[in-house]
């Protein structure tokens, strides 16, 4: 099975530019545990949930967390936090070497890319409920 079957073609993203409050957002909104950041149609990032969170509390005890400093850290654009080196892959791919690609690198989503842009995203949910399915 390729990643061409598989993978969610309707890809929620953000640009470099957005704000971590408006991508919070759009995480809760679409129910997504993260998205690529997007700038005129290349991948340029990635940006997570758990991303987010490490970047709002730095590892700080809820009590020690200063509201003014919280705020602005709400306004910080995703350049800023994303991950840079972000694994891809083709949608010409089967599901079995996406998923060594997730083991390897310890992520649960990965771009899809063609010809420098994406064109999808596949998540191990998605490969779970492909290998279910298929059964």
């Amino acid at each position: 099975m390729k990643v061409n079957q598989v993978m969610n073609k309707k890809v929620i993203t953000c640009h470099p530019d957005e704000k971590v409050s408006a991508i919070l957002n759009k995480l809760k909104l679409f129910n997504i545990s993260g998205m690529p950041v997007v700038l005129k149609g290349r991948l340029v990032g990635l940006i997570s949930r758990s991303d987010i969170l490490g970047y709002l509390s730095m590892e700080m005890e809820v009590a020690e967390i200063d509201k003014k400093e919280l705020l602005t850290k709400y306004n910080t654009p995703a350049k800023e936090i994303m991950i840079k080196k972000v694994i891809t892959v083709d949608p010409s791919f089967t599901i079995e070497e996406a998923a060594r690609e997730m083991v390897e690198h310890d992520i649960n989503m990965l771009p899809v890319v063609q010809d420098d842009q994406v064109v999808g995203i596949l998540t191990r949910g998605d490969i779970v409920k492909a290998l279910a399915e298929s059964m």
